[in-house]
């Protein structure tokens, strides 16, 4: 439906908003319960890779550190 669309076109929003209106009702969804687990999960992801991400600087920083302990002596 939008593929055929020129750039200056708008499409048929009330048509978009049917097909996931229908989807949600095949599917059991509550279009009334604003559920935001999906952005709870993307948030929780995204600490935890940032924490691995962190924790590796520092284990680098410290081999690095403990090297050039190694070496001075």
């Amino acid at each position: 439906m939008c593929r055929a669309l020129k750039f200056e076109e708008e499409p048929n929003y009330k048509a978009m908003i049917g097909l996931f209106e229908n989807c949600m009702v095949r599917h059991n969804f509550d279009g009334k319960l604003l559920d935001y687990t999906w952005k709870q999960n993307r948030l929780s992801k995204d600490k935890e890779a940032l924490k691995a991400q962190m924790l590796g600087v520092i284990n680098r920083k410290a081999k690095k550190d403990g090297k050039d302990e190694d070496t001075a002596k």
